[in-house]
């Protein structure tokens, strides 16, 4: 997924040691979904919106439509589907008639060896354990837009005792910065088809590598509303087919503008991470947390 609009500021929380591990290391990491503390974050639970049982009879009854409207599009199920596939488009073909009548069979429940429901289900399983095992191949840096949430500061920076870092894409050296893109919240986690008519046409005759990579971007960039506050923006970044894990990359030290000290955080890690900032990005701008008379997190220039 790609943002062609102007990136809002945005900002990494850390620990204290996540602090002087990404300065002193000059790297971020870069978490894989297992990682995440939402359990249904990075993970494809379905991929129909209605339950599975009446989305395999809808595709069941619609499956010869399906067909009919695409008799001239080559089959890129497996082997042994694409035989049926390419045997009922003849037939279509030479007897257009022959759907209506196969779908009447269908829904009298004649024709089950036409549509092999349970080869359907799966393909459903099959495609919704590929889709979770690819997306463990995912490497993913999380910021948010707000600086001054409590929230964020409480649960991703040790309570107030670690930092925040400003990240800013350096666009002369086409930066990978520069492909953060918005978390899209839903009430609920997408499905990867609008319903199951779409699905069987997807799997019949679909490009299954572009499919793919689209249902993990849908995945990648959605979380439920609840999650809302935190306003998150995600670079990610999937591992090449023989790539080796990883889980930091190095990041240019002048893409790191801005450091900003929790308000609780203890003296001598704030001199140790101000002195490693100072030491990584001399230009750094540095500020210090702290509550303004009405109780709200404000800043001040160090």
């Amino acid at each position: 997924m790609s943002e062609n609009m102007a990136l809002p500021p945005l900002y990494k929380f850390l620990d204290v040691r996540g602090a002087k591990l990404t300065l002193g290391n000059n790297t971020f990491r870069h978490a894989k979904p297992s990682d995440f503390n939402d359990t249904e974050d990075l993970t494809l639970q379905s991929i129909f919106p209605e339950d599975l049982q009446a989305a395999l009879i809808k595709a069941a009854t619609g499956f010869p439509d399906v067909i009919a409207r695409n008799l001239d599009a080559k089959p890129t199920c497996k082997p042994s589907m694409a035989k049926s596939v390419v045997l009922l488009q003849a037939m279509f073909k030479a007897k257009p008639e022959l759907a209506e009548v196969i779908k009447r069979e269908m829904l009298n429940g004649e024709a089950a060896k036409t549509f092999d429901a349970e080869h359907m289900r799966l393909v459903v399983k099959e495609t919704i354990d590929d889709i979770n095992k690819q997306l463990q191949r995912a490497r993913v840096l999380c910021v948010t837009t707000h600086k001054d949430s409590d929230h964020m500061w409480n649960e991703y920076a040790q309570k107030h005792e670690g930092i925040a870092l400003r990240i800013e894409g350096n666009a002369k050296k086409a930066s990978k910065f520069e492909q953060f893109a918005p978390v899209t919240y839903r009430g609920s986690r997408p499905s990867l088809f609008e319903g199951a008519l779409s699905f069987v046409k997807d799997a019949l005759f679909g490009d299954a590598e572009k499919r793919t990579r689209e249902i993990m971007d849908k995945i990648i960039y959605s979380k439920t509303v609840k999650w809302e506050p935190e306003s998150e923006y995600r670079l990610v970044i999937h591992l090449g087919q023989d790539e080796p894990e990883w889980d930091t990359l190095r990041y240019h030290p002048e893409e790191v503008t801005e450091l900003y000290l929790g308000s609780a955080m203890k003296q001598q890690d704030k001199a140790d991470i101000l002195a490693t900032a100072k030491a990584l990005n001399p230009n750094i701008k540095v500020f210090q947390a702290k509550r303004n008379a009405k109780g709200v997190i404000a800043f001040d220039v160090v």
